[in-house]
C-alpha cells in the first residue's frame, strides 16, 4: 500500500473536528515544505516545468514571490505569450 493510500484511511478514521484541524495545519506545512523545496537553485529567466490538473507545462520565471512564481509561457499564436501565477509547491524543477 502507497503512502498517498495509507494517509486517506488514516484520514477516513478520524471522527473529531479538531483533529482534523490539526491535519489541516500539517498539510499547510508540508505544501510550504515542498514549495521551499522547489524555489532552491531557481532563479528569474529559468525554464521550469509546472503541473496543473494532470497536465504538465512549461514557461519562463518573470518573479518570484514568497509562496508563488510569475511564469511565462512562450508565445502560442497571434495573441502573444500567457503569464501564469504559479504556486511553488506545483513547479516540478527545471527543464
Amino acid at each position: 500500500m502507497s503512502a498517498l493510500n495509507e494517509a486517506i484511511e488514516a484520514i477516513r478514521k478520524i471522527s473529531t473536528q479538531a483533529d482534523l484541524n490539526i491535519i489541516a495545519e500539517e498539510w499547510k506545512r508540508q505544501q510550504t515544505y515542498i514549495a521551499n523545496r522547489a524555489k532552491v537553485g531557481l532563479k528569474i529567466g529559468d525554464m521550469v516545468e509546472w503541473e496543473s490538473r494532470g497536465v504538465v507545462n512549461r514557461g519562463t520565471i518573470r518573479k518570484i514571490n514568497r509562496k508563488t512564481m510569475e511564469i511565462v509561457e512562450p508565445n502560442r499564436g497571434m495573441w502573444g505569450s500567457t503569464v501564469y501565477k504559479v504556486p511553488a509547491s506545483m513547479v516540478l524543477g527545471k527543464v
